[in-house]
């Protein structure tokens, strides 16, 4: 390659990389915007678990269960026994206090206590709810969270909050809750849902079994006789849940959506609901004879949230007891476990980390520690961009991660640096002794890079949560570090071109004769 050729496309390949680390990491106010919108860098529009931003916590009340707080504003004031409402609001407070039980911090209403056993069987059954309830937050695929029953009778829920760091921040400095307001709406909807009590029907408003509130199939039916799985899905820039049926299914859904084509009723969609809630509707405007389908929804999230209460009922996992789901459930934000800097310490010991392999690149081989730096960073750039698209929620083990496939990276690197120094000191030239290195160390490093990307794109695809987030993380590193391996060699290649003196770029010495 001529000296030109390699130092053109040094040049274009590092202002690239500049370019694209600016975006990756600097965000700035939009100029002609007056400073009222923001870009927002990738980095600091990556999901952060609740280790770096917080958890949403919220408390689940079945019926007739209430807060020591909710139980004290709800006592009836009694005024003197000299007022005239004294015997009437006196009455109130009695039937009021003799209502309920207490149970730790909550109140319970006796009524219900004696309609399930005293509590024993109320108890059991918030228990089994509170299993259903991980249950269907595993298959959401959260990083992290924990369902726990307190006091026998309610259930304390805790998600990550999901912020990004813009979100964080952007509250903090500029006292705009836009971006959080958006996040906490989703978290609340979705605590909502997955709080949904009841078994899954379709409906009809004019078509359907009489008598069951229009309902198309009963509620004894087995659903797993007509249904096999509901899944998101995104396409062309579009949201859905694709519902695949059984054959009784496809018979089923052919003969309601023919009957309702036929008659003449205004209501054209059947509902599907869950208990008394209705999560989607599909407009029938024909007659449906496959065995799948689609049903537009608005957004992402809503997509994974019907889909996950859907399979949940599939499975026969329906909540015994209501949860006030008709209404918005609280929820209080805390802040993070490591600090309200969490997220800036963690990028600073990232950074530090890359430096410093930098660094000692720069002085163990000279101008060849460009190179593994123009490297460094590409490999940067696309745990970045992997993370952003993909929309891989970052945690401080899966940071850990991302730093351990950047360790792989420079190890096989510098593995085959010191090989080459090997080759070298035996009097081969730089040509040479790069062809024997690479040769020589290739079954290793191509046996090594497969176990690791097969392990961890097993433990992506069989576990959940924050291991699965790891995993995943550690996968997308693992491609990398190799493709970058081959990237390496290509780099020394074109950037020492320009360089008449090979030895002093890599800072390596030929003790001997050159082989004839």
């Amino acid at each position: 390659m001529g000296k030109i050729k390699s130092a053109i496309i040094t040049a274009v390949l590092v202002a690239a990389i500049v370019v694209l680390a600016f975006f990756a990491t600097v965000s700035f106010p939009v100029a002609g915007t007056d400073k009222v919108n923001k870009y927002n860098s990738f980095l600091s529009s990556i999901s952060l678990g609740s280790d770096l931003t917080g958890e949403a916590v919220a408390v689940l009340y079945p019926k007739g269960v209430i807060s020591d707080a909710d139980y004290q504003f709800g006592i009836p004031e009694v005024p003197e026994e000299e007022d005239d409402k004294y015997e009437e609001s006196k009455e109130k407070y009695d039937e009021y206090v003799e209502k309920y039980e207490p149970f730790g911090s909550v109140w319970v209403e006796k009524e219900v206590l004696g309609e399930y056993d005293g509590g024993k069987d109320f108890s059991d059954s918030v228990r089994k709810d509170a299993k259903i309830i991980s249950d269907r937050l595993e298959e959401k695929g959260y990083s992290s969270f924990s369902v726990a029953v307190r006091d026998d009778f309610t259930i304390v829920v805790s998600v990550p909050t999901n912020y990004s760091y813009s979100d964080y921040r952007d509250v903090e400095y500029t006292k705009t809750e836009d971006s959080r307001s958006d996040k906490q709406s989703v978290i609340s909807t979705t605590l909502k849902f997955m709080a949904y009590d009841g078994k899954l029907s379709l409906r009809n408003s004019e078509v359907g079994k009489k008598g069951y509130d229009n309902i198309l199939t009963p509620i004894s039916a087995d659903v797993n006789s007509y249904f096999t799985n509901f899944s998101p899905l995104a396409r062309a820039g579009g949201f859905y849940v694709k519902v695949d049926l059984t054959k009784d299914g496809v018979k089923l859904f052919e003969e309601v959506s023919k009957n309702i084509v036929d008659n003449a009723s205004s209501d054209k969609a059947i509902g599907f609901y869950v208990g008394d809630n209705q999560l989607l509707s599909l407009t029938i405007s024909e007659a449906i004879s496959q065995d799948s389908f689609l049903i537009t929804v608005s957004d992402k999230q809503s997509a994974v949230n019907y889909a996950t209460i859907l399979n949940s009922c599939l499975k026969g996992n329906s909540l015994a007891l209501d949860y006030g789901t008709d209404n918005d459930i609280d929820v209080i934000y805390t802040g993070p476990v490591l600090g309200d800097y969490s997220a800036i310490y963690l990028m600073c010991a990232v950074l530090a980390l890359m430096v410093a392999a930098i660094v000692y690149s720069a002085i163990r081989y000279r101008m060849l520690g460009f190179v593994n730096a123009i490297v460094i960073l590409v490999y940067s750039l696309t745990i970045i961009v992997a993370l952003l698209l993909i929309d891989i929620q970052l945690t401080v083990a899966g940071a850990i991660f991302a730093v351990a496939g950047l360790a792989l990276l420079c190890g096989v690197n510098f593995a085959v640096f010191e090989k080459v120094r090997g080759e070298t000191m035996k009097g081969k030239t730089i040509q040479s002794a790069v062809k024997s290195a690479y040769k020589s160390l290739l079954k290793g490093i191509l046996e090594i890079h497969i176990v690791l990307i097969a392990v961890s794109l097993i433990l992506a695809l069989v576990c959940v949560g924050e291991i699965a987030s790891c995993a995943m993380i550690f996968f997308i590193a693992s491609i990398a570090s190799y493709l970058l391996y081959w990237f390496t060699r290509f780099m020394w290649f074109v950037v020492s071109s320009t360089v008449r003196d090979k030895f002093a770029f890599c800072g390596f010495k030929r003790e001997e004769l050159e082989d004839d």
